[in-house]
């Protein structure tokens, strides 16, 4: 991934590897290999994003209402394990993770985990 690309465009290439994730058919290695590069990548897009432009991260945080492909989902996860936050975006970030953490799907009890370990780290 190239590192000097417009803050657009590396919204639009984390929103898209999103959608690629979301879409994983987990009988299909190729989808499933497709699908944890995607998750690599929304990574060092959201590292990328930190490091280059990180006055942007208000703007970054708009994704948290964006619940299509679990994209609120996706960056509440990288606001706060990547990159610097205010305790209100802290609380936005965590309350969208709280939200799917409620829910009864496959990723309800990662999440779980992840907050449980969130607070413990916290203390």
């Amino acid at each position: 991934m190239r590192k000097h690309r417009t803050y657009e465009t590396l919204v639009d290439l984390y929103q898209k590897s999103a959608k690629i994730h979301y879409e994983i058919d987990y009988r299909d290695k190729k989808s499933v290999k497709k699908g944890n590069r995607a998750a690599e990548d929304m990574k060092k897009i959201a590292q990328l994003i930190h490091l280059y432009y990180p006055g942007m991260l208000f703007e970054f945080a708009t994704l948290l209402t964006n619940p299509t492909y679990r994209i609120d989902l996706w960056a509440a996860h990288h606001i706060l394990e990547i990159m610097s936050y205010s305790p209100m975006l802290e609380d936005n970030a965590l309350s969208v993770i709280e939200r799917y953490a409620d829910e009864n799907d496959f990723t309800a009890l990662g999440n779980r985990m992840w907050l449980d370990q969130w607070r413990e780290k916290q203390r």
